[in-house]
């Protein structure tokens, strides 16, 4: 019985998880999407399509919330990807987003 309080964070976290893919993946798609769906995107319960949008225009560092989006502002305002960056290439010194040309060009052909 000790262990039940873990089991029951971890079932929970692998459902929120798995929410979170779907929610991101409904996030992408513009046709058939149950109405359910489009009415929770609508409402900004779950990310809609308009705001998720945002992140996918260079240089793509921005948005990075990707359930509700209910963060993306704050964070934003507040500097918490900024600032993150900045630990990381203090740490690590890896500049963020600096492979992505070489990421996204990735099994292309070239002449």
């Amino acid at each position: 019985m000790e262990w039940y309080p873990t089991y029951c964070f971890l079932q929970a976290l692998a459902v929120f998880v798995t929410l979170t893919n779907q929610i991101h993946k409904w996030s992408h798609k513009y046709g058939g999407l149950p109405r359910l769906v489009k009415l929770l995107q609508d409402l900004h319960i779950i990310l809609p399509r308009h705001h998720h949008r945002t992140h996918h225009v260079a240089p793509h560092d921005t948005y990075f919330c990707i359930t509700t989006g209910w963060c993306n502002y704050p964070f934003e305002k507040f500097g918490v990807w900024t600032g993150l960056e900045a630990i990381i290439y203090w740490v690590l010194r890896i500049k963020p987003r600096q492979d992505d040309l070489a990421w996204a060009n990735k099994g292309r052909i070239t002449n």
